[in-house]
């Protein structure tokens, strides 16, 4: 009688399947390895970096497509700031990419745009003005902690604002679009927590990377710790 092979190679290939589905970003009120908590809008799949591509375009004169090799090639920079959650908690964390104007140099908007909007792969959207993107604190990021932006942080590319609540620094950045005005941020339609520029107010902060213990805050970026 012949031995019947076939059933372990059957229950191989659904298993396989299951292995290379990709996971899905979700949020976690567990602070991770750089005490930041993760926030998404929607459940999404990571974005695929071989292919990925960030679309500028608007009112520009030369609108494009960058990779993450060409987003590389830009002056890059590090910077110390921290991360402040409207939901209080903040941590300090090294931050590296590049800044919003060596992007604009490259795309020449035209005069008429005072703003941009930033799109994300999990449908989320701000705007900012372009005076404010251009500030010498804002930066694309494209890495953490001396290493690539990861998924859960908004790999491969996110933007941080450190005079703005988290919800203004999107992540998982898709498309930037220069437009006449700002329209100020998706975060509006979700609660009275948010408004349309995000700036920090003063009030009281809980920085995970120092222990959790509250301390007041007089407002915009946090520089005292």
């Amino acid at each position: 009688m012949k031995r019947r092979t076939f059933v372990a190679s059957t229950l191989a290939f659904p298993l396989a399947a299951a292995e290379s589905k990709p996971k899905l970003l979700l949020p976690s009120d567990t602070p991770d390895e750089h005490h930041l908590r993760l926030m998404w809008y929607n459940p999404v799949s990571p974005i695929d970096r071989a292919t990925y591509k960030l679309t500028v375009n608007g009112l520009v004169d030369k609108p494009g497509t960058f990779s993450i090799e060409d987003l590389r090639k830009l002056p890059q920079e590090k910077q110390s700031s921290r991360l402040k959650c409207v939901q209080c908690w903040s941590s300090r964390v090294e931050w590296g990419g590049f800044r919003f104007g060596h992007l604009a140099e490259y795309v020449k908007p035209a005069k008429t745009a005072r703003a941009v909007r930033l799109d994300c792969a999990d449908k989320w959207y701000e705007y900012f003005d372009l005076d404010d993107m251009l500030s010498a604190r804002v930066m694309m990021v494209l890495d953490l902690g001396g290493k690539a932006l990861t998924d859960d942080h908004g790999g491969p590319l996110r933007l941080i604002d450190p005079s703005r609540y988290g919800y203004k620094s999107a992540k998982l950045v898709t498309s930037i679009t220069f437009v006449t005005e700002s329209k100020g941020s998706m975060a509006c339609d979700l609660g009275p927590y948010y408004t349309p520029t995000g700036e920090i107010l003063p009030g009281y902060d809980v920085p995970l990377d120092l222990g959790g213990m509250k301390r007041r805050i007089r407002g915009g970026e946090i520089t005292e710790y």
